[in-house]
């Protein structure tokens, strides 16, 4: 059995994810409204990195600040 992944491990995953998202972008002409759908997607993927990571930050400092 596989341990719980910490929030680090969970972020690094998802910003995998949004680069990955982000090369795939179409190229070329391409509808606005379809690019800026992409574009979206990839912008709220980014963002739950960015909140994945600040846990993992709040867990951290939590941590450190029981063993004072």
């Amino acid at each position: 059995m596989t341990g719980v992944p910490s929030y680090r491990q969970l972020a690094e995953k998802t910003l995998g994810q949004a680069a990955a998202e982000l090369n795939g972008l179409p190229t070329g002409r391409i509808p606005t409204d379809i690019v800026m759908a992409n574009a979206a997607k990839v912008q709220a993927t980014a963002t739950i990195a960015a909140v994945q990571a600040l846990l993992e930050i709040g867990d951290v400092l939590r941590e450190t600040l029981r063993r004072d």
